[in-house]
């Protein structure tokens, strides 16, 4: 009896063993042939999943006898489902490849025009793919303002307290060192600089490029502190139709469609949006904090495909704005002996671009490009009115060589850059550039892990000569999940008149000598990559950057000048340092991601004795806290950002502050519901200041450093056809 008991075990053991099953499985990615690490494997219908580790690899045991189904899924690649029946003929572990999403080519760069994924790009740059753009624009429809202002070491600065202008800083540097780039046009700057974060609508853009340090050699005058590239959405076979209305409860309204579709050979995109801000007294001491305007946006593009090896796109683009800030009773024609103050944009700019590639047979790239642009505006207040316009136009020729070791880039560009003052003044601001440069890169693989990428450009402008431009930038990778960068190059910059002083005087006086020397830079970036599993489904991702840029022959305004309103520019006798160090953490458990982001930067004056740069915060934290469920599409998020003291011009430190922020999102079908509270502290400059002074005729207003509009809510309704 006992033997037949044995034996009834010994088989039931048997069959158990049998039915409890071990696969494994290794994730790649299908063009690289890399591993994935950090993708979900889920076994369907059940509660089971995991995800893979630093090797690719995902187990998954006690799996039950028969069909079962498994899920492979990674950010910025497709989701694949595979089938198969238990007990496995072979035991060996099983390759899942993955194939890239062409909807979330967040890898693939195109500021540097080599096309390279991230990982194999030696220049620093960072990548705002279409789901953190997406995301954003769904809570922040009406401009670029807030989607560059929460990226990982820019500064959102407004620089007038009257009509509302902001620039960015990236390192430390005024936004002047900076170049804003539209799908690699620079189509923003000069005169409507102040202006431009306010009047590009977010909505067409797939993602955004940011290159941080010296950009010069590759995209010339301006680039020293960096570049920020708006990458628009291009025409798919599937059409996408998206509109977007958006209501502030401080009387801002956006109004935003999209529309993107291909037939044949033939492929368009078209983004309009309409955005109104009423006007409104927050402090309530007679000033507008949020400046009256009204804008206009429309911007189609055209794209033909002659054939698989020829491609043409052009495009067009109008905005028209009016905006009013000043006193209260003024804009509000109640302008009398006490109230009578004012400050009046109008603008009006006209932007077309014309690109044609031409494919050769192994896969080098012919590329023509060219943008015009003319941009209007006349600033009106009750005591002066300057008026110009500025013209630029840009033309690049450049041939694409790629093979196993190179991708070398070379070309031709000639650039114009023309102001025509309207309205006589003081001073005449009138200049025009005309710069012809040749430029060259390689993006050289020496090694499996280690990339090389040497670069030259010479410029010659024909009013201030040559200028040689090398660069320099490697990468190393360490391991599969830790790699390192190192860069460094020269730069320049031409004077102009447009500067956050003259936008703050209102242009009343500014003395623009023909004498000013061009600005010079030298920088050097360095930084450090890694990712790990902490635990399951915990994973690290961490990148600590240093820098350090020195700018020759800083043109500034004269200080004891600027308190009367007046703006003399001088070439300072010394130079600008900024260094510091960038810390981004991220650490994600299944949903829930936490985003940490902290600055240091010590940005100096030499010719000040060593002073810091003003307004420039020397701590900035950022910490954001998301969750999504994709099944119930639905999205919250949790913001806090820190600003440390900043120094003043006359040496006073300002307060530091938080800014609190919280959102969500939910969809029903086509449609997608959000708010979103900012500031919800209701942090404003005039509550630690009075920072209007001088005679209520022609005020002054202080420099900024602390919003003043406050908490401000807003609900977001966006409807998507397709």
């Amino acid at each position: 009896m006992k033997k037949i008991i044995a034996i009834i075990i010994l088989t039931m053991s048997s069959y158990s063993i049998r039915a409890q099953n071990t696969v494994t499985f290794i994730i790649k990615d299908k063009e690289e042939n890399d591993i994935l690490f950090g993708a979900n494997c889920i076994l369907k219908n059940t509660t089971t999943g995991t995800s893979s580790d630093e090797n690719g690899i995902c187990q998954f045991n006690d799996i039950p006898n028969g069909e079962q189904t498994f899920e492979f899924s990674y950010i910025g690649f497709e989701s694949v489902e595979k089938t198969y029946t238990f007990p496995l003929k072979n035991k060996q572990p099983i390759v899942i490849y993955l194939t890239g999403n062409t909807e979330l080519q967040a890898v693939t760069v195109f500021s540097t025009r080599t096309r390279d994924r991230i990982k194999e790009i030696p220049t620093k740059i960072e990548v705002l793919g279409i789901e953190e753009v997406v995301e954003e624009t769904a809570i922040n429809p009406g401009n670029i303002s807030k989607l560059l202002g929460e990226t990982s070491g820019i500064q959102v600065q407004h620089t007038s307290a009257i009509s509302g202008n902001v620039s960015f800083r990236i390192q430390g540097l005024p936004g002047k060192y900076t170049q804003l780039l539209k799908d690699g046009f620079p189509s923003y700057g000069g005169f409507s600089s102040g202006l431009s974060l306010l009047q590009i609508p977010p909505l067409d853009l797939k993602q955004v490029e940011i290159i941080k340090g010296s950009a010069s050699t590759l995209y010339g005058d301006g680039a020293i502190a960096g570049i920020v590239n708006l990458i628009s959405k291009i025409p798919k076979e599937k059409p996408e139709f998206t509109v977007m209305i958006n209501q502030t409860h401080k009387g801002g309204n956006d109004v935003s469609t999209y529309f993107s579709g291909e037939n044949g050979k033939l492929g368009a995109t078209l983004i309009a949006s309409i955005n109104t801000q009423k006007a409104k007294d927050i402090s309530n001491n007679g000033f507008l904090d949020l400046p009256e305007y009204n804008r206009a946006v429309i911007a189609p593009k055209l794209f033909y495909t002659l054939d698989e090896n020829n491609k043409f796109e052009i495009g067009f683009s109008n905005v028209t704005e009016n905006r009013i800030g000043g006193n209260l009773k003024a804009i509000n024609d109640e302008i009398d002996s006490n109230h009578p103050f004012f400050e009046e944009n109008k603008t009006k700019r006209l932007t077309s671009t014309i690109r044609y590639e031409n494919t050769k047979k192994k896969g080098n790239v012919l590329t023509l490009k060219a943008s015009f642009g003319n941009f209007d505006r006349t600033l009106k207040t009750n005591t002066n009115i300057f008026s110009g316009v500025q013209k630029t136009v840009f033309s690049e020729l450049s041939y694409y060589i790629e093979n196993d070791k190179h991708k070398f880039v070379s070309g031709i560009n000639f650039n114009i850059d023309d102001f025509d003052q309207k309205q006589p003044n003081t001073f005449n601001l009138n200049y025009n550039y005309q710069t012809l440069g040749v430029f060259s890169q390689d993006n050289w693989k020496i090694a499996d892990k280690l990339f090389l990428e040497p670069g030259i450009r010479l410029d010659y402008n024909f009013k201030k000569g040559l200028f040689f431009l090398p660069r320099l930038a490697t990468m190393y990778h360490v391991t599969d999940n830790f790699f390192t960068r190192l860069s460094g190059g020269f730069g320049y910059k031409l004077p102009t008149p447009f500067t956050d002083e003259a936008e703050r005087t209102r242009y009343q006086s500014v003395d623009f000598s023909s004498g000013l020397k061009t600005e010079k830079s030298m920088g050097l970036n360095l930084d450090f990559n890694f990712k790990t599993e902490l635990a399951d489904e915990l994973f690290l991702t961490l990148n600590q950057a240093f820098f350090i840029t020195k700018i020759e022959n800083p043109i500034i305004a004269n200080q004891s000048l600027l308190v009367n309103q007046i703006v003399k520019y001088e070439t300072a006798n010394g130079s600008i340092v900024s260094k510091g160090l960038n810390t981004n953490l991220r650490l994600s458990l299944d949903e829930l991601i936490l985003y940490v982001d902290y600055t240091y930067l010590n940005p100096t004056k030499t010719y000040e004795q060593n002073k810091i740069l003003e307004y420039t915060p020397i701590n900035k934290l950022t910490c954001t806290l998301a969750y999504e469920d994709e099944e119930e599409h639905w999205k919250v998020g949790l913001e806090a950002f820190y600003f440390g003291n900043q120094y003043r011009e006359n040496g006073t430190i300002t307060p530091n502050y938080w800014l609190l922020g919280a959102s969500a999102q939910k969809g029903f079908g086509h449609y997608t519901v959000a708010i979103n509270f900012e500031n919800i502290l209701d942090v404003r400059q005039t509550r630690y200041e009075n920072i209007v002074s001088g005679s209520i005729n022609n005020p002054n207003f202080n420099e900024l450093y602390a919003p003043l509009d406050g908490f401000v809510g807003n609900i977001v309704l966006k409807y998507d056809l397709y």
